[in-house]
């Protein structure tokens, strides 16, 4: 047991010092320091923000073809710094601050600005430019000049071993505008999502009719259940007042004097009743005549399914 937790802790030490070591290795194939690429950032920021803010200047560039010694790059980086404005407000001076951070062959440095509504943080990307300069100072070398003149006429040149690719601005929210911005955005997510979720129930909660309207043998099949269903019904209802037709017919009651024990009940009457009677038992129509009232008996006709 003790082994194991010994192997697994060295395991676990290697693996730390091996990300470590990783972390700080640099990649980037060119010398620098973090004050001259900070430098650089705020020179050539100074310049697009001039060009941007420059109209005529700024149409001219915008052109589908480009003017000579403008590259897509310094394009790029134009349209970049004509939104400062717009995002963070009118440009007032620089911060003095900056950061620098090794991004695998590259190395991104941030400068920060105050504006008129907010403070912007201006990003720069820089790359190598290690080739053009080397053949540039292997060219003056070879021209005369000295290896140790040919290193600050070509800074002076602008010409450095590496160069900034591209631009980004952004406004460097403070962590309260940070959360009220987080807080917002994540109220209007769980609105959305709630609105959908809703959405999606009444969709399900329709889909029970999608069947009825597409199949029509289920819609016949319905209508004809329906119909069996009401027969039956009317056909029970019938019965029922068979039934009722024949009690009533059934209990014959004889109408009898109670001082005189004498039915008070005539004859013929009273053969009429039960004539009709029997008729209606054995499914006959009979229409009897007994008195000045007509009485007469019909068969029904009882329907089972």
């Amino acid at each position: 047991m003790k082994k194991k937790l010994l192997l697994i802790v060295s395991m676990l030490a290697v693996a730390f010092a091996l990300a470590g070591c990783g972390a700080a290795k640099k990649t980037v194939d060119f010398e620098y320091t973090n004050e001259e690429l900070a430098q650089m950032v705020q020179d050539s920021s100074d310049q697009y923000m001039f060009m941007a803010s420059q109209e005529e200047f700024y149409n001219y560039i915008m052109k589908d073809e480009l003017p000579q010694g403008v590259t897509e790059s310094d394009k790029a980086a134009i349209i970049t710094f004509s939104k400062l404005e717009s995002e963070c407000g009118e440009f007032i001076s620089y911060t003095g601050k900056y950061e620098a951070e090794v991004l695998d062959d590259k190395v991104m440095v941030s400068i920060f600005a105050n504006c008129a509504d907010e403070e912007a943080e201006i990003k720069a990307i820089f790359i190598s430019n290690k080739a053009e300069y080397e053949f540039q100072r292997y060219y003056l070398i070879n021209s005369g000049y000295g290896e140790e003149d040919v290193d600050s006429y070509l800074k002076s040149s602008g010409i450095y071993p590496y160069k900034i690719s591209e631009f980004e601005i952004s406004a460097n929210q403070s962590l309260k505008a940070k959360m009220k911005a987080a807080g917002t955005n994540t109220i209007i997510g769980m609105g959305i999502v709630f609105v959908v979720l809703i959405f999606i129930s009444f969709i399900i909660s329709l889909l029970k009719y999608v069947p009825m309207l597409l199949d029509k043998e289920t819609r016949q099949a319905r209508k004809a259940e329906k119909a069996k269903l009401k027969a039956t019904d009317d056909t029970t209802e019938t019965s029922n007042d068979d039934k009722d037709a024949v009690s009533s017919v059934g209990a014959i009651v004889d109408i009898v004097n109670t001082e005189t024990g004498v039915s008070a009940m005539d004859d013929s009457q009273l053969v009429a009743v039960i004539t009709a009677a029997i008729a209606a038992s054995e499914g006959q129509s009979i229409v009897i005549y007994p008195s000045n009232d007509k009485l007469i008996a019909r068969k029904v006709r009882r329907i089972r399914r």
